[in-house]
């Protein structure tokens, strides 16, 4: 049973569909994460699934994508929206490319009773719903977190060297062949982190550009492949007819009472069989009850999760603007550096050329304001502060502008 109705012209799902069903697992994640960090304030221990909240949600949507793939040929967010997956014949691929973009697009003409999922088509959706969010996911955390550390390493050469922290050092060249080892899997690992952080943005940006692409194509009728993905097994998303809907559910009812009937028969004996054939036969039920009503469940579950998220952000937006404290005081200024350049007098004149300051910028390592023409050519020449001897970079040099 799907969460909305039955309806719409043709078989083919509008372009607002399939986005709604799209979304729905990202905020079904949220309400899960949401849910699981209210908890942890009482156990702590729930922590552990907060920091393995990627794989947390990779086993969740494996348990409904594959009961739902089976059971109504598409995506737990797919069944909810009365829609399904169904296999690209030629015709349809002809019928989209001779298309100039009607608001029917493919799929309008599709047969009612199209041919169910392969055992195939069901591990390939399966892998491109599950495995594929969870690999990017793992991805674009390595990355960040790859990126935070490497900028890390930037400002830390950028601080002066009286102010690093001085670390254990050894001899050099020191442990042998085992060092040398070792040195060389480190600058690997580096080339391989470098090669990481340059290539991934651009294969992340043309993923990104093809799902446009795919989003548009089908938007504009001219494919039926609502995603890359979906190219890529060969499948298209349809909605689910009144009659294919009808159908799922008497064959879901047969299986039912088929294993329920077996279940009783098994316990004719009396005894130990017959008790033991009650309790299976209870469990099933249990099982069948969870099963009919886990999606309305989980849907009422997101929309009090957004609920939820609106009511509190709201309420500490106003608890904010009431108790708004005033902004802190700025850092202390750095000290001259011994031997660097002596601050004039008076605060208006430039401590470089000694007058008063025109098209003034300021040095971002260390705050100090000089005019513009003369801290280019002082960074230019020599790649630091000349008041604290900092080392900067011209891409540090920001232009001052009054407001009017």
């Amino acid at each position: 049973m799907s969460f909305v109705a039955l309806g719409g012209e043709g078989l083919r799902p509008t372009f607002f569909e399939l986005v709604a069903a799209e979304r729905l697992m990202p905020s079904l994640k949220s309400a899960l994460v949401y849910s699981l960090s209210v908890a942890a304030q009482r156990r702590p221990a729930l922590h552990r699934l907060l920091d393995r909240e990627d794989e947390l949600m990779f086993f969740v949507s494996l348990l409904l994508d594959r009961q739902a793939l089976a059971a109504t040929g598409g995506s737990f967010a797919e069944g909810l929206y009365g829609l399904r997956r169904a296999a690209v014949a030629p015709a349809d691929l002809a019928k989209a490319a001779g298309q100039a973009g009607s608001s029917r697009g493919t799929g309008a003409a599709q047969p009612a009773g199209m041919p169910r999922l392969t055992a195939s088509e069901r591990q390939m959706s399966l892998i491109l719903l599950t495995l594929v969010p969870f690999l990017r996911a793992k991805l674009d955390s390595l990355y960040h977190r790859q990126l935070a550390r490497q900028q890390a390493q930037q400002l830390q050469l950028l601080t002066p060297s009286h102010q690093l922290q001085p670390g254990p050092s050894g001899p050099p060249g020191g442990g042998g062949g085992s060092g040398g080892a070792a040195a060389w899997r480190q600058r690997a690992r580096a080339v391989a982190i470098r090669a990481f952080l340059a290539v991934y943005p651009w294969a992340h940006a043309a993923h990104e550009g093809a799902r446009f692409a795919y989003q548009l194509l089908y938007l504009l009728g001219r494919t039926p492949y609502y995603s890359p993905e979906l190219h890529l097994a060969g499948l298209q998303v349809v909605r689910l007819t009144g009659q294919e809907a009808m159908q799922q559910e008497r064959a879901v009812q047969q299986r039912r009472g088929a294993r329920l009937a077996r279940l009783r028969a098994g316990g004719e004996g009396g005894g130990a069989a017959w008790l033991w054939s009650l309790l299976r036969r209870g469990w099933a039920r249990a099982g069948y009850a969870v099963a009919d009503h886990s999606r309305s469940a989980l849907i009422l579950a997101v929309f009090a999760f957004k609920l939820l998220e609106w009511w509190y952000s709201s309420a500490e937006a106003k608890l904010g603007d009431q108790k708004a404290l005033p902004p802190p005081p700025p850092p202390p200024p750095l000290l001259p550096a011994p031997g660097g350049l002596a601050l004039p007098p008076d605060v208006t004149l430039c401590p470089l050329c000694r007058r008063r300051r025109t098209n003034p910028a300021m040095l971002a390592t260390s705050g100090y304001v000089f005019c513009y023409p003369c801290i280019h050519r002082e960074v230019s020449e020599h790649g630091r502060c000349p008041v604290t001897h900092v080392p900067a970079r011209l891409d540090h040099v920001r232009r001052l502008y009054q407001g009017t």
